[in-house]
């Protein structure tokens, strides 16, 4: 039967609802009922978008009448202003209760255990089916990355995979890249020095939200990539080194990128380790490279440079790293809010692929392939 109302209650300027499950106790204000009401008049059925004019909507509002249809599926409430019925599918009210809210599943990783569980699918079941897509995006929602096995040396079969995803983000290094160590920017990911554990974007407002990565051909020696688990090493620390933790999640620091040829000088900040309101960590962001000048008090200064070191010192250290080199046929995304990613110095000829994807747009691909 799916999720169903048991009873409702009206009580004063708010309803009270019980479920078929049990619980109860669940309020909801009467404006807030009647601003969201889904009837064609008030959301628009084809945009999806409100059409009620909220701030007309009196704040005494009453109901008439309150009741439980169609076997606790729907929630009638007949409204004392006017002739208008308002109909609310129970799930839909299930939805927006905090208790619903979807936290996603992570498996948290160090060198050890992801030897033995590395995440693959097979580029061919990903093209063909979208059963096989949401594995891939759910493997990377709780590994922070995944990597496509047998995609096809090329270009074009790494930009449809992608596209499979979502449309690819543009930033100052254009769309999809296709390129050598030939400094086309003003960046070491385009040379052949080695490249330390990082997250892309720190000089973004909004730092790209996933990366693919493709080697398309690869001719000499060193080159191995690295990955980190940036959440892994936040909940080391928030457990065995809790002040330097709170440290790197209250002071924001500055990421810049500087292309003086181009005219171009991009900066942005936030904390090493972003939380949301509820405290919960959403983004690891740590590009040393790309640190912009700061100022700090003397104290603080010190302080922050000690939280950074304890920092670096665990996305360095062997135990916590994945390495492998990247071969043609293994396209590698990786959440760039989660994953950092590194590369050793190398010699000889490397040629790589790939791009960005939004990470609104990615969890909106795998919300719908769960609706689905």
């Amino acid at each position: 039967m799916g999720i169903a109302l048991r009873d409702v209650k009206l009580a004063g300027r708010h309803v009270e609802l019980s479920w078929s499950d049990g619980r109860a106790g669940d309020q909801f204000s009467l404006l807030w009922l009647k601003d969201h009401c889904p009837s064609p008049e008030c959301l628009h059925p084809d945009t999806r978008q409100r059409q009620v004019d909220t701030f007309s909507i009196p704040e005494d509002i009453a109901a008439r009448t309150v009741a439980v249809e169609e076997n606790g599926r729907v929630l009638k409430i007949e409204w004392a202003d006017d002739a208008h019925v308002s109909r609310f599918d129970a799930a839909f009210l299930a939805s927006v209760l905090p208790a619903s809210r979807a936290v996603p599943q992570r498996i948290l990783w160090d060198a050890a255990t992801t030897e033995s569980q590395v995440p693959t699918v097979a580029h061919e079941s990903v093209m063909a089916s979208d059963a096989a897509l949401k594995q891939w995006l759910e493997l990377t929602e709780t590994y922070g990355f995944c990597i496509v096995t047998g995609t096809p040396a090329t270009p074009e079969a790494t930009q449809a995979l992608l596209e499979r995803v979502a449309y690819i983000r543009h930033t100052i290094f254009g769309g999809f890249w296709d390129f050598t160590a030939n400094m086309e920017h003003k960046d070491t990911a385009y040379t052949t020095l080695a490249i330390g554990p990082h997250t892309d974007g720190t000089y973004s407002f909004d730092a790209p939200g996933y990366q693919m990565l493709h080697c398309l051909a690869f001719n000499g020696t060193g080159g191995e990539n690295v990955f980190v688990d940036g959440f892994k090493v936040a909940e080391i620390m928030r457990r065995e080194h809790p002040e330097e933790y709170r440290l790197l999640t209250m002071i924001e620091i500055t990421g810049q990128y500087v292309d003086n040829d181009r005219n171009v000088h991009l900066q942005a900040s936030r904390p090493l380790f972003r939380l949301n309101k509820a405290g919960e960590l959403v983004q690891v962001s740590y590009n040393n490279y790309d640190r912009a000048p700061f100022y700090l008090p003397a104290d603080e200064t010190a302080a922050l440079y000690c939280a950074l070191k304890l920092f670096a010192s665990y996305v360095n250290d062997p135990k916590m790293q994945y390495r492998r080199r990247l071969a043609p046929g293994d396209a590698m995304m990786f959440d760039n809010w989660r994953a950092l990613h590194a590369r050793d110095a190398y010699q000889g000829y490397r040629r790589l692929c790939g791009a960005y994807l939004n990470k609104e747009d990615v969890e909106s691909r795998l919300r719908r392939l769960r609706a689905a």
